[in-house]
């Protein structure tokens, strides 16, 4: 099962569940994705951020059945890396763009100050900050 917030252009918000993504995308194609408030039926997946799934991760930690909270964290920092688009100091602004539809949605990360976080968060649009292991560990 999969999940995803929608929105109608009345500014109707609210979440859809679907067996996968290709699920999803047929009944949005089909127009029988429709708002429970007002029933319109165009409808928009809005961007809530990552997402990750924790086969792949649980999967690299698979030789130790104990792992320690720095590998936890290595595995998490290797998926993002390997699956998502690093936009460096423009995390701010094109998280922005995405959120408003400015840009194609896709999964980043980057860099972003915790204040760019903290506003980010308070327009609703979810992030999730990775620590630098280096700091912690060492």
């Amino acid at each position: 099962m999969i999940s995803f917030d929608l929105e109608c252009p009345n500014g109707h918000r609210f979440e859809g569940t679907f067996k996968d993504y290709q699920s999803f995308d047929n009944q949005l194609k089909r127009g029988i994705v429709e708002c429970p408030f007002c029933e319109s039926r165009e409808i928009k997946r809005l961007f809530t951020g990552c997402s990750i799934q924790t086969k792949s991760a649980s999967a690299d930690l698979s030789s130790d059945k104990n792992p320690n909270i720095f590998e936890v964290m290595r595995s998490i920092e290797k998926y993002v890396k390997e699956n998502f688009e690093n936009v460096g100091k423009d995390f701010y602004e094109i998280s922005r763009a995405i959120y408003y539809g400015a840009e194609e949605e896709r999964n980043i990360y980057g860099e972003s100050t915790k204040e760019e976080i903290d506003e980010l968060q308070e327009e609703g649009i979810n992030v999730f900050p990775l620590p630098d292991i280096e700091k912690f560990e060492n």
